[in-house]
């Protein structure tokens, strides 16, 4: 068995380990905010638990084999984590835990702090200041978001910087127009349904912090200035 495998199985077992404890994570933090019991979507089974593991598991060795064992592979990794996390909070009490949106901060700044920054700390202000505007009009008028959108709005764009944040703003959107036709498609909702953002917002996150690492390594696309902020 040569190092390469022996550090891929190390970075599943790790993976997997660490979706458990994400399970967990997300189950307590659904606890503090509602008073009431509920079943949990995401928890409650040995199968969600393996499913858990597995998925995240799956994400960190995907997110190693495309990089490397990288300073930028671990944001992304710990990144997706704490997505998988808030995204399953969300859809589960319509709610984005400030722990969630201060760990997506700490680990953020802490990438700028030791020279692994996707922008430069003035695009990153601005792209905290970007985020929290897009999404603070419509908590106040109260169309769709909520506060809590709007503080995690603000923690990626730190972490992505304005013209990152702007390309996780239209992912984001073409997700949700995505599934709002499969919404309306299937009779499960209509465009007056609540839907939760976070998991949206989350995922456009995640994949242009995946775009910037693989266009760091393959120039795929002309877009650096774009996706790095």
């Amino acid at each position: 068995m040569n190092e390469v495998t022996m550090m891929h199985m190390v970075i599943l077992a790790l993976g997997a380990i660490c979706g458990v404890l994400m399970e967990k994570a997300a189950v307590c933090l659904i606890q503090r905010r509602v008073n009431l019991l509920m079943p949990y979507r995401f928890s409650g089974s040995i199968g969600k638990t393996i499913l858990w593991g597995m998925v995240n598991a799956v994400g960190w060795l995907i997110l190693v084999r495309i990089n490397g064992l990288q300073s930028n592979t671990l944001e992304c990794m710990m990144m997706l984590s704490v997505c998988m996390v808030l995204s399953a909070v969300d859809i589960s009490i319509k709610k984005i835990p400030n722990e969630l949106i201060l760990m997506t901060l700490v680990i953020g700044a802490s990438f700028l702090v030791t020279g692994q920054p996707i922008g430069s700390l003035g695009i990153n202000i601005f792209g905290f200041v970007l985020g929290f505007i897009i999404f603070f009009l419509p908590a106040m008028i109260g169309k769709g978001a909520g506060w809590g959108d709007v503080k995690y709005a603000a923690a990626v764009g730190f972490c992505l910087g304005a013209y990152g944040i702007l390309a996780a703003v239209l992912i984001m959107t073409l997700f949700l127009a995505l599934y709002t036709v499969y919404i309306i498609l299937t009779g499960k909702g209509s465009l007056k349904s609540k839907i939760a953002l976070g998991p949206f917002m989350a995922s456009g996150f995640v994949a242009v912090l995946v775009l910037n690492i693989i266009n760091s390594n393959n120039s795929l696309f002309d877009l650096g200035v774009f996706i790095n902020g």
